[in-house]
């Protein structure tokens, strides 16, 4: 598949450009700002490594901090970080064009549909999610009977939304009306306008959209147990790699370490990737380290709820083991070794 990317100029971080060929590559995307001394790295001997993920949200932090202060060079790795669509990115992985991806939950999804993929780390087990609504909506129970915007029937953010709802005693499905609006600017957009009376948006949209007057009726991540960011390979990587699957795991605690250790200097990363003042910044951050994993990996509860609702969306009534979508075995052998230090 050697004609499987394509160059791309940069962009600003969560501008709303459509994705005009199946994989964008961004290697020298400005947000890891690639051009440093080590941008020969390639011809240092270094091993070579390439990871799939979305610009947007927050979810890929950890890594981009690691990028910023060269850890996975450190480790002896040339990350190459390509910009590609989750279900894009799985197809990529198979078939060895990638080795990474921080889709946890599309990962979980296509390993519940048999193909040779597994999560073998998750940073964030708690979704970066808020669910807004227009400003005289004071409260979920509100929602009863109102629109609600998703991205799509079966997004992870529509599924996050229904569990919610279903909290409160509202099923979503059946007591309200789901109205497919897409990615991230246009749910927000519709919201605005009144389209849809709510919808879920990420960080740090959700709190550029409190400052334009909605409301946030609740941020998940401090309700909601999920799977969203982490590590997925395929399994034939997992097996023939080991050794460099332990090292990029070790750079992404480290990445998520220094963040923590560093809140300044990660406040001020944001605010210049994500060109947001020091107060929003600030609270994206603060919002965004409560949904982090301290070990690296996802509960067998959350785990299984990933499998059923992928189950669920597929109508499919089979029996998957959680041992078929996750194996944490290195993530925990690396997170003793770190806490014994």
């Amino acid at each position: 598949m050697k004609n499987f990317f394509r160059r791309a100029s940069d962009g600003p971080v969560g501008s709303d450009r459509s994705v005009r060929s199946l994989v964008v590559v961004l290697s020298c995307f400005t947000i890891f700002s690639c051009v440093t001394p080590f941008a020969t790295a390639a011809t240092r001997d270094l091993e070579r490594a390439r990871i799939g993920y979305s610009v947007g949200g927050l979810i890929p932090f950890p890594l981009l901090v690691a990028k910023e202060n060269r850890f996975f060079e450190q480790a002896g790795i040339d990350v190459e970080m390509i910009n590609i669509t989750p279900t894009i990115a799985v197809t990529a992985l198979v078939s060895g064009d990638i080795q990474y991806v921080i889709f946890a939950g599309t990962t979980l999804n296509a390993a519940v549909r048999g193909l040779p993929v597994k999560l073998v780390m998750v940073y964030n087990d708690r979704p970066l999610f808020s669910l807004m609504s227009r400003p005289d909506i004071r409260s979920i129970k509100e929602l009863k009977g109102k629109v609600l915007g998703v991205a799509t029937l079966t997004s992870g953010e529509s599924f996050l939304s229904r569990r919610l709802l279903k909290d409160v005693g509202i099923d979503a499905d059946k007591e309200m009306i789901l109205r497919v609006i897409g990615n991230t600017p246009d749910r927000l957009q519709a919201l605005r306008t009144g389209a849809v009376d709510a919808t879920t948006l990420t960080l740090p949209v959700d709190i550029h959209a409190e400052r334009l007057g909605l409301r946030r009726l609740a941020f998940m991540g401090d309700t909601l147990e999920s799977i969203n960011g982490g590590f997925g390979v395929s399994e034939r990587w997992l097996q023939q790699r080991p050794d460099q699957v332990r090292k990029m795991i070790a750079v992404a605690f480290r990445g998520m370490a220094h963040a923590r250790a560093q809140r300044q200097d990660s406040v001020a990363l944001i605010m210049s990737k994500w060109k947001l003042e020091r107060e929003v910044g600030e609270k994206a951050f603060d919002m965004m380290i409560r949904t982090w994993s301290d070990n690296g990996t996802a509960s067998d509860q959350a785990l299984r709820m990933g499998i059923e609702e992928s189950l669920r969306l597929s109508n499919t009534k089979q029996t998957v083991p959680v041992a078929r979508v996750a194996d944490f075995t290195i993530a925990r052998e690396v997170y003793r070794e770190l806490k014994a230090k």
